[in-house]
């Protein structure tokens, strides 16, 4: 069963996540154009949508990465989606991919047709393909919950 944006962000935060507010139309379209400058898969519909509804996500060691760096309480602040592209750029295993999410043990990254994948955090080896972005997202946050 896929669930919905609605559905995971329900879920997510019924298990205590942060959600930071919603990113503005332009802050997503000057994500897309940086990320899309460095040759990073641009963003598909569903983080647009989520986005939409929310600019990032944290819940302990797992975040989902957003248009901007947002604070995390009395953690450090979570960098953005770009800075964190930026820094993995160069490495091959991401040639293509996006990275989106991350907790203590792995990477979460979309390619350019918006395919989910997990990745080694160490090797950037794909450990697992996603059919449903919010079940990667969901991996991403439980995960870093325990």
């Amino acid at each position: 069963m896929t669930l919905t944006r609605d559905e995971f962000l329900s879920a997510m935060k019924s298990r205590g996540a942060f959600l930071a507010p919603a990113a503005t139309p332009q802050q997503i379209t000057n994500t897309n154009s940086v990320l899309q400058h460095i040759r990073a898969a641009i963003l598909p519909m569903f983080m647009i949508e989520l986005y939409a509804a929310t600019s990032g996500i944290s819940m302990d060691s797992g975040y989902i990465f957003g248009p901007n760096e947002f604070d995390n309480g009395p953690r450090t602040p979570v960098p953005n989606i770009i800075d964190i592209n930026r820094e993995y750029s160069t490495l091959p295993g991401t040639s293509g991919k996006t990275i989106f999410g991350r907790n203590d043990l792995f990477l979460f990254a979309f390619d350019t047709f918006g395919t989910c994948y997990m990745l080694d955090n160490l090797s950037l080896r794909i450990l697992r393909k996603y059919d449903d972005p919010y079940r990667a997202m969901t991996d991403c946050l439980i995960a870093g919950k325990y």
